[in-house]
């Protein structure tokens, strides 16, 4: 099988300073041409070009170890909410295969071609969950159990702040994957982050600029400082209607 997928990420690997694995390396070509090769892809993602699945997709998911690898590292049980194609869900999986992932989705057929694409891979610490985000939030099986919830390409950040934050545990970490706008969206979310119990010191942000990927990202990652009131998250619909 031709190494068309990491071909495209090796320059950019180097320059972040990101060195993988031959079997890594080998893992995120597999899973490409899995994705490619399943007819669900095309309902769960509009990139179709190898180069840009091997940036948009692959790439994108894992450039936050390049300046947060601690949160990372140290997490040992991982929420994707909203996994939608398995993003960043497979590819960090695929960076630590010691670590248990959870990808959810209220799309059954995301659910499963994410369950099908970990499983054509080889990547048997991934595990997926068909559920609305809300009620995950409020359900004791989930809430605040996850060392690390990440979000990529979901909502705003005051209904990421609603989603997130009940299921993080306690001296935990929410990650969001971003645009570049960060500060016109705290912005926004300044009444969240105060119900919420968010400290000024408890949030950073990060911009990355072309010079380690073809395009702007913007970053932000939450250390849960105190336990989340039980009013939160809301009835399914509200965090994203009416946000706090």
């Amino acid at each position: 099988m031709a190494a068309e997928f990491t071909a495209f990420m090796r320059p950019f690997l180097d320059k972040l300073e990101l060195p993988l694995t031959e079997e890594q390396l080998f893992s995120f070509d597999l899973l490409g041409k899995n994705m490619l090769a399943d007819p669900i892809y095309p309902s769960v993602s509009k990139i179709f070009v190898p180069e840009e699945i091997a940036l948009k997709h692959f790439l994108d998911s894992i450039m936050p170890l390049k300046f947060v690898p601690e949160s990372f590292a140290k997490a040992v049980k991982v929420l994707d909410l909203g996994t939608g194609g398995g993003f960043p869900l497979l590819p960090l999986a695929i960076m630590f295969p010691d670590k248990k992932f959870l990808g959810v989705d209220s799309r059954q057929k995301s659910v499963e071609f994410v369950a099908r694409m970990a499983q054509q891979t080889g990547l048997n610490n991934v595990s997926v969950e068909h559920s609305r985000i809300e009620e995950l939030g409020q359900n004791p099986k989930h809430r605040e159990k996850y060392d690390l919830v990440v979000c990529r390409a979901l909502s705003a950040i005051c209904t990421l702040l609603e989603y997130t934050l009940p299921l993080t545990r306690v001296e935990g970490f929410s990650f969001y994957f971003k645009g570049p706008r960060l500060d016109e969206e705290l912005k926004e979310a300044a009444n969240a982050i105060k119900l919420l119990g968010v400290g000024k010191n408890d949030y950073q942000l990060w911009v990355l600029e072309e010079e380690f990927l073809p395009f702007s990202r913007g970053y932000m990652q939450i250390h849960k400082k105190q336990a989340t009131s039980n009013k939160y998250p809301r009835k399914s619909g509200l965090p994203t209607a009416k946000p706090l």
